[in-house]
């Protein structure tokens, strides 16, 4: 049995909401011990409920390949976590506000041509990318729920709470 049993999403292979308490732990703290910015990127499938009409292989191809995507646009430190069954997270470490504006504008190009089915699936997604960025004086709930509001236009963003 694998050491990754359970902190693992078994379509994705990505790292599983659950886990994400253990990591953002260790990475706060490392964050403020080091003095480093810690960003939050979140991609989220818009209309999941159609693609899921659309059936059980082609949802399970899209997650798969939106996985692999990420994968493959992230560093070796960075974090994966597939959050919702629509919504994927990136938890960048070091990354500052510029870093993590420059990531989100990557992956939003890199999904762009998904939505009229230029993707590596048999259907149009549209896929939406926000991001946050978190310094020392700010508290990480408010940084991660702005970034999921960017990514879900309609969800309302908490201000900013100094701490």
């Amino acid at each position: 049995m694998s050491a990754d049993t359970g902190i693992r999403d078994v379509v994705t292979g990505l790292y599983v909401r659950e886990y994400f308490d253990d990591v953002i732990a260790r990475e706060l703290e490392r964050s403020r011990r080091h003095e480093i910015p810690l960003s939050v990127v979140s991609v989220v499938i818009r209309d999941f409920e159609s693609l899921a009409a659309a059936g059980e292989e082609v949802t399970v191809s899209v997650l798969v390949e939106i996985a692999r995507e990420l994968g493959r646009n992230v560093r070796e430190t960075d974090h994966l976590f597939r959050w919702e069954a629509d919504e994927f997270l990136l938890l960048l470490f070091g990354a500052d506000g510029a870093a993590c504006e420059q990531k989100v504008q990557q992956l939003d190009h890199l999904f762009r041509p998904w939505r009229d089915g230029g993707g590596p699936v048999p259907v149009g997604v549209r896929i939406r990318v926000g991001g946050a960025t978190h310094e020392s004086d700010i508290v990480f709930a408010s940084v991660l729920q702005a970034a999921r509001a960017m990514a879900r236009p309609g969800v309302a963003a908490v201000p900013v709470e100094r701490s």
